[in-house]
């Protein structure tokens, strides 16, 4: 029971962070938020690996750790993306169907697909094609400019998933640093081949929401790892995948965000495509 409790822990934090980057990354841009994000969860994650003392993992779950770095990069920055071009209470839901990859990576190990996960995967694909609607009032923010970024959040969020298990196993404090280092790494390249300016991060009121979005996103990956550890992947997986209900509600209550009456029925598809896929 434990492991389902702390994914769904997980899911809490990682909503309350997205929405908290979608909104600031509107402002100040995409890569600039991630990296100053990605920079306080490397600190955190290396002040607990040093009181910690965990011995140095094997090259395999070394390899897992960063491979799901790289999927957590490739997710982050196209959700953000998607959610500055694009409409959050429809990118969110969509960006949550990547737990297929793990379920995937579930059958592949010799796991069988169940009738209830079958249905939750039609399901969530049939959801994408209503959330993806466009609206008849061409008034409205248009989605498609989000939904394909949406995909590839989708996508980069699965691989995290899957890998973050295996890499999780052997301590989840380098898992966690690993994971955090990657996208640094990355971000700091592009940013510095751009020559791109991070002054816009460290405004007093931006860099407080980039430090609180960045524990929640500490918190979020903490705890998915260690549910990892006590559940099974299909079923953690699935239940921190349902982050998007934490931000569509943030988005409806704060942002004030409408979406017509066919892509409230596909949200609410996709959402229970990703519950059902947790099932069986």
């Amino acid at each position: 029971m434990i492991g389902p409790v702390l994914a769904l822990a997980s899911s809490l934090g990682g909503g309350a962070s997205d929405f908290l980057a979608g909104t600031t990354s509107r402002r100040i841009g995409t890569m600039q938020f991630m990296l100053g994000s990605q920079l306080v969860g490397v600190v955190l994650a290396g002040g607990w690996l040093a009181i910690g003392g965990a011995p140095v993992p094997g090259l395999a779950t070394l390899a897992a750790a960063a491979g799901a770095g790289l999927g957590a990069t490739v997710c982050l920055a196209a959700f953000f993306q998607a959610m500055v071009v694009g409409t959050i209470s429809i990118v969110a839901p969509i960006s949550a169907t990547g737990v297929v990859v793990p379920i995937v990576a579930g059958l592949v190990g010799g796991e069988r697909l169940g009738a209830a996960q079958a249905i939750g995967i039609v399901a969530a694909i049939a959801g994408i094609g209503l959330a993806s609607r466009s609206p008849r009032d061409r008034s409205s923010v248009p989605v498609e400019s989000g939904i394909g970024l949406a995909l590839f959040a989708a996508l980069g969020g699965g691989v995290f998933f899957w890998l973050m298990a295996p890499a999780s196993r052997h301590g989840v404090a380098w898992a966690v640093l690993i994971a955090r280092a990657v996208p640094v790494l990355m971000l700091a390249f592009a940013l510095g081949s751009r020559r791109a300016s991070l002054r816009p991060a460290l405004a007093p009121p931006v860099a407080r929401t980039i430090l609180a979005s960045a524990l929640l996103s500490f918190a979020a990956i903490a705890l998915y790892a260690f549910a990892t550890l006590h559940g099974q992947l299909a079923i953690v997986s699935v239940l921190a995948s349902l982050y998007p209900v934490v931000t569509v509600l943030l988005a409806y209550r704060v942002l004030g965000e409408r979406v017509h009456r066919a892509q409230q029925i596909g949200i609410a598809t996709v959402l229970a495509g990703v519950v059902l896929m947790s099932t069986g």
